[in-house]
């Protein structure tokens, strides 16, 4: 619900009840949406239409790749008025599509450059080059827990990879559609792939095999997955949670106003974060899917959205290169 109509709801009650005599009526807080601002910005170049976030596992850097071929790591202590621009690292050919820090300093970067790069972040040190040929990858996931192993999309099939070795260990054609969209489980045992017809797929990475169809019927653009639910954003701006369980029942949250970009999980999966092109995050209660805060302070289209190992803090990319750093509402 938009702001302007809890304003009218407001505004309706409080007359009815004046012109009756009454006293002031109190309005239900589930009626109220909360508006956070940033906490600070980043100010950006233009994405090229690529923004990728990644936070370290201690939540003090954060690693920002926003279409330039380079990689930004930036200090986030909030006891400053800006984050700290760490470190600048270069070195891929493209725009990089992927980022993940296996440990507190070191980072995996996969580029459209077709290799995955790995860097200690704290000397800026390049220590290692993989090719991963084939194709250009258009969307990666690099999975948590699992030593090299990481799933891209090129040419409408989902691949797994080594990215130490640049050896590629399995291929998925879906066919129904070309795959759009994927996301590892937090302890990187499953990917699920979606399609632009809409049907998801869970894939066991040990066995390489499909545990579980899911057929939403509706192009998937958003996709992500914690322990128990699964996330996909649609072009209309609605989030459909689904259970990984026996049971894949199918919740819609509110809808945002335009296409969803960028979903993530919290660490404890209690609540998730849509990022839309309506230049707004919310961030909902897994549980009961209430709306506990709108993240209001983009001036374009939102890309993708990170939460903090802890929980507690939040960043968020736009179009323009903007990064703006939150504090995560709770329930």
């Amino acid at each position: 619900m938009k702001i302007a109509l809890h304003f009218l709801l407001c505004a309706t009650l409080l007359g009815g009840a004046l012109a009756r005599g009454e006293s002031t009526p109190t309005i239900p807080t589930s009626l109220v949406e909360e508006v956070r601002k940033p906490d600070f910005t980043i100010a950006g170049n233009d994405t090229n239409g690529t923004g990728v976030i990644a936070y370290n596992p201690n939540g003090r850097f954060l690693a920002v790749a926003v279409g330039d071929k380079v990689i930004r790591i930036y200090d986030t202590r909030l006891d400053r008025a800006a984050a700290e621009l760490s470190k600048t690292l270069t070195g891929h050919a493209e725009p990089i599509v992927g980022l993940y820090f296996t440990d507190t300093n070191t980072l995996v970067s996969v580029s459209r450059d077709q290799t995955a790069k790995i860097w200690d972040t704290e000397s800026g040190k390049l220590l290692h080059t993989t090719a991963l040929p084939a194709g250009v990858q258009s969307r990666v996931a690099i999975a948590p827990r699992h030593q090299s192993l990481a799933a891209d999309l090129s040419a409408g099939k989902a691949r797994l990879w080594n990215y130490q070795i640049g050896e590629l260990l399995n291929t998925f054609e879906p066919n129904d559609s070309w795959a759009s969209v994927l996301a590892f489980t937090p302890d990187g045992k499953l990917l699920v792939i979606g399609t632009e017809k809409g049907v998801l797929r869970v894939m066991d990475v040990a066995t390489w095999r499909v545990t579980k169809t899911i057929d939403l019927d509706s192009p998937n653009h958003a996709l992500a997955a914690s322990a128990e639910h699964i996330l996909v954003g649609y072009g209309d701006g609605t989030v459909a949670v689904l259970n990984l369980g026996d049971e894949p029942a199918v919740s819609e949250v509110r809808k945002q106003t335009d296409v969803i970009n960028g979903l993530a999980f919290s660490p404890k999966g209690d609540r998730f974060a849509s990022a839309s092109a309506d230049k707004t995050v919310k961030v909902w209660d897994t549980a009961t899917l209430k709306l506990l805060g709108s993240l209001e302070g983009h001036r374009a289209p939102v890309l993708s959205v990170a939460f903090s190992p802890d929980g507690t803090k939040m960043a968020s990319i736009d179009a323009d290169g903007n990064v703006n750093f939150w504090t995560a509402p709770r329930p």
